[in-house]
């Protein structure tokens, strides 16, 4: 009866036409809701009156219940060990190899009389244990990632990253090409700790790869935001600056190892002139062609560019410099993939435009991109996974594209032991471990190997002087020449004691290429090294 009062007395009060209608809609609204509301009531009285009427539960039925609770716990823990002491203790699931860590695991332990009573066989048993616990990888990427949530670091730093020497913005004056065979280059203390690692042996073939040098870069103010990427998303780790699923290594510039490198490929292209064309081809890493200005200005860094323009510009008129920085910078900002995100090298594409600008350098023509045999292996996880153990570069591991010459396949090698074995340029990465992809490229790293081209007839032949930087290189030169000669500087005198004169004499090349990362002029190791070999 209310209501009615109410819409009556409303109403009844003189009003525009529109205001009667909105509030003949609005009170017709509350006549509907006003018994809806009325039940949902009347629903939650009788629902309060039927909890109430039932009796709280008796002290005996608590306790059960308390109890069941517990055996229910224990049982369920009790199942857990019993499944994981069976997993660990099942022989045939415990791995052999780890990729994560590129290494093969602990081997069971030789029981002896000396060992059981020192204690030691029981000790070796548990490194072994522990070494070849089943799924262990997973459980540490688990870890890995739960700390991570957290801002945790749980990766080992080793040595620091020297800040790089000024680099001079002009080209040194005395250059010297007359260094004595049995002179050394100066020692480099400032980057005695950030030598290259040896890289691991591959089983099949004796090949290796190379390791990114540990290093823990020096404090640094906060790194910019860029775009999409915030200062969370990046990580600075040893010698690697970590920006979501992808590392980028440092490179600090050292004057001393740099004047060192200009002074042995000065000396190679005096001892080989009128013999051979001397080219040097340095490549940036992708700290400076991936990595924007914005972000590096940052960080504890040198300037890769400014370094090779001194280096190039050092050099003497016997030398063909080929200077990619600028190219693989363009064709990176056009967005194609030139360098790893998971390891430390850069991509056959970008050895392949680094081929067309030193087939230009040499007056040859470049065979194009599609005359070769392409090949494509998934699930790469390389040197900087193995650093960093990160659980987004697991979760997105590199696609590691390969180019095989279409003349040939098939690729000589001499091994660090001095044998010989018939091996293919490209190899099937698909049977190697997810670490290990990049020896897909002429076998690893070995001291000597020789290609040669059956379609061509002319004699030519050309020798690069190569870390592992030089693999996914080394193949797009067989289309444009009878031999190819592939030196690996690291190793050359394990099985060969010729210098590079009497070598290159031997066979008769026309053009000797050094390729290599432009880590290696900051080496004092490798360079002393690739100086030996020159001679």
């Amino acid at each position: 009866m209310k209501p009615n009062k109410r819409k009556h007395w409303l109403r009844s009060l003189p009003k525009p036409a529109f205001v009667q209608r909105l509030e003949d809609r609005l009170l017709d609204f509350l006549d509907w809701i006003a018994p809806v509301v009325d039940w949902v009531g009347d629903q939650a009285e009788k629902y309060k009156a039927a909890s109430d009427a039932v009796p709280p539960p008796s002290e005996h039925l608590v306790k059960k219940r308390k109890v069941s609770t517990e055996r229910l716990t224990v049982t369920l823990f009790l199942l857990f060990l019993t499944v994981m002491t069976v997993l660990a203790l099942w022989l045939p699931i415990r791995p052999t190899w780890s990729d994560l860590e590129n290494r093969t695991l602990t081997e069971f332990p030789t029981p002896t009389v000396t060992g059981v009573l020192s204690g030691e066989f029981f000790d070796d048993i548990n490194t072994w244990f522990a070494d070849t616990f089943p799924l262990r990888e997973r459980f540490l990427g688990v870890q890995n990632t739960v700390e991570s949530l957290y801002g945790f670091q749980s990766h080992k730093v080793v040595g620091d990253v020297a800040e790089g020497d000024a680099i001079p913005e002009t080209a040194r004056t005395d250059t010297d090409v007359s260094q004595s065979e049995d002179t050394e280059p100066a020692a480099d203390t400032s980057a005695a700790e950030n030598a290259s690692v040896t890289e691991e042996a591959d089983a099949s073939s004796g090949a290796e790869e190379e390791e990114p040098a540990e290093e823990e870069p020096a404090a640094e103010e906060p790194v910019t935001d860029d775009d999409d990427i915030t200062a969370a998303d990046v990580q600075t780790l040893g010698a690697l600056l970590v920006i979501k699923d992808a590392a980028y290594e440092y490179y600090n510039f050292v004057q001393d190892t740099a004047d060192d490198y200009i002074d042995l490929v000065n000396r190679a292209a005096a001892l080989l002139e009128g013999q051979s064309t001397v080219y040097d081809l340095v490549v940036p890493n992708s700290m400076d062609i991936c990595v924007s200005e914005k972000i590096r200005s940052g960080i504890n860094t040198s300037d890769q560019q400014a370094a090779l323009n001194y280096l190039y510009s050092s050099m003497s008129n016997q030398v063909q410099t080929v200077n990619v920085y600028d190219l693989l910078s363009e064709h990176e900002a056009a967005g194609e993939c030139l360098y790893f995100r998971t390891d430390h090298h850069w991509t056959a594409l970008g050895a392949y435009y680094a081929y067309t600008a030193f087939a230009e350098a040499a007056g040859k023509e470049a065979a194009a991109l599609e005359d070769y045999q392409a090949y494509t292996f998934e699930g790469f996880t390389g040197s900087f996974y193995r650093e960093t153990e990160s659980a987004a570069m697991l979760a997105n591991p590199d696609t590691v594209y390969a180019y095989g010459p279409a003349s040939t396949n098939s690729i000589l090698l001499t091994q660090d032991d001095g044998s010989h074995l018939s091996y293919s340029i490209i190899s099937d990465g698909d049977t190697l471990s997810a670490s290990n992809k990049y020896l897909s490229f002429i076998g690893g790293d070995n001291p000597f190997s020789v290609i040669e081209n059956p379609d061509l007839t002319d004699g030519s032949a050309v020798m690069v002087i190569k870390e592992s930087y030089g693999n996914c290189f080394v193949p797009f030169l067989v289309e444009n020449y009878q031999y190819v000669y592939v030196v690996d500087f690291r190793y050359i005198a394990d099985v060969d004691s010729r210098k590079l004169s009497e070598l290159a004499e031997d066979c008769d090349v026309d053009d000797v290429v050094f390729v290599h990362s432009i880590s290696v002029t900051r080496d004092s190791s490798n360079v002393k090294k690739m100086a030996s070999f020159v001679g």
